[in-house]
């Protein structure tokens, strides 16, 4: 529990409420001493914390129990939120971030004024965002101006955490926040898939860094890298930026997906690669995994830069963070190797075609299959997929599972297990 959202709470209460209040929406059932165990506070005061909880609560919520372990469950899970949220309205970091952000500067006894605190809670509030900034992005607030001070890259990468991430904001930034998240680039089909979400999320700070007179270093050295990376951009989408800012766009917006494909990760690296020798066989994969992402780590610390690291432990930070690229490569990997998107094509009644559905998706769990419903004709790429029908079809297709009109559990659990 030591994300950003907790460490941007200023107030020990509101923070040990939002945790407890994260343990019971995940767990129907709670122990008291898990309570405790999580939050690390007395038990008095994690007791006093629930009747509180309660009483603040209200109807919205059925907590029920003993000092031994509660109950929890909504009631009115839309008010419940609404009064969740309002635990935020004197947390004064947000907006302090977001107003920084926005490019306003202030003094410190101009800060405190603009926030509705003393200045002495403004010298905490700041050490805190202070803390969080410095050991976790290696920014820093300069003193006198209360501007970002860093590498332009890990500026934005908190940026980026703190308007993409976070699970709620106070009810002032609401507006602001929901902005952010509806504006939309049109993107056109391109040689390289690009997460469209990223690429949104990415480009407003973009946009935002950009009019404030932050950029990106020019890479002079790296002209030609520069320029693959903002033509393959340009294919796709079109925005006013400086080149630079498209090059680190493009490889911040790159779906992964798509080098579950060897063949598109032979292509990437051949297309993108710093090296000029390396050359693959057609049917060799051997080692295109950590050449992949070799790649991927060298563009990004050329165009977007990692964070920076003392020189002692730079050559030894970036093999850990090549290796948790290709950790998280190879999990995706064995995710996509158990999944199987389904179309249905049933007939009768809804009900039976809720049950039908119902016991497909039992079936596809207990043979440790994730199953996702597709909508006839979607691009599915890569992944594997399957039609099930229940009606009478002329010709059957190799990748068509056909079932009675009305199936028994029995039929349905053989049709798959005969196909898979």
């Amino acid at each position: 529990m030591d994300s950003l959202f907790y460490q941007l709470i200023f107030h020990a209460k509101t923070k040990r409420w939002f945790q407890l209040l994260e343990i019971m929406e995940e767990n129907e059932h709670i122990l008291a001493q898990h309570l405790i165990d999580q939050t690390q506070a007395a038990r008095r005061t994690v007791l006093n914390d629930i009747k509180e909880i309660k009483t603040y609560f209200g109807d919205t919520l059925q907590l029920t129990g003993d000092e031994k372990g509660y109950h929890f469950s909504f009631r009115d899970p839309i008010r419940f939120y609404k009064k969740k949220q309002a635990l935020l309205e004197e947390e004064k970091v947000f907006l302090f971030v977001d107003q920084l952000t926005a490019g306003k500067r202030l003094k410190n006894h101009q800060w405190a004024q603009y926030l509705s605190v003393s200045q002495a809670a403004f010298g905490r509030m700041k050490r805190q965002l202070q803390s969080v900034l410095v050991q976790h992005y290696g920014v820093r607030l300069e003193n006198k101006t209360n501007q970002f001070v860093g590498e332009e890259a890990a500026v934005r990468q908190f940026l980026y955490d703190f308007y993409f991430t976070l699970p709620l904001y106070p009810n002032i930034l609401t507006d602001h926040i929901r902005h952010l998240h509806s504006e939309k680039l049109v993107v056109h089909q391109g040689t390289w898939r690009l997460d469209h979400q990223l690429l949104n999320q990415w480009c407003q700070l973009t946009k935002l860094r950009v009019d404030q007179g932050y950029l990106l270093p020019e890479r002079k050295e790296q002209r030609v890298l520069q320029e693959l990376l903002v033509q393959a951009f340009d294919q796709q989408v079109t925005v006013a930026l400086p080149r630079p800012e498209k090059a680190a766009l493009f490889l911040l917006a790159l779906d992964e997906k798509q080098f579950l494909n060897p063949l598109t990760q032979k292509a990437f690296i051949q297309r993108f690669s710093a090296d000029t020798n390396l050359y693959f066989f057609v049917r060799s994969t051997e080692g295109l995994s950590y050449h992949l992402f070799e790649t991927l780590l060298s563009l990004m610390n050329t165009f977007f830069q990692l964070p920076v690291m003392n020189e002692a432990s730079e050559e030894r930070e970036e093999q850990v963070l090549l290796l948790a690229l290709i950790d998280r490569y190879v999990a995706e990997k064995h995710k996509y190797s158990h999944t199987v998107y389904v179309t249905y094509r049933l007939t009768g009644s809804p009900a039976l075609k809720c049950w039908i559905k119902a016991e497909v998706q039992k079936s596809f769990a207990q043979a440790g299959l994730h199953l996702i419903e597709a909508g006839i004709g979607e691009q599915l790429g890569m992944i594997r997929h399957v039609c099930i029908t229940n009606r009478p079809i002329e010709v059957a297709h190799e990748a068509t599972i056909e079932l009675p009109y009305v199936p028994t559990k029995e039929t349905i659990v053989g049709a798959l297990t005969e196909y898979f």
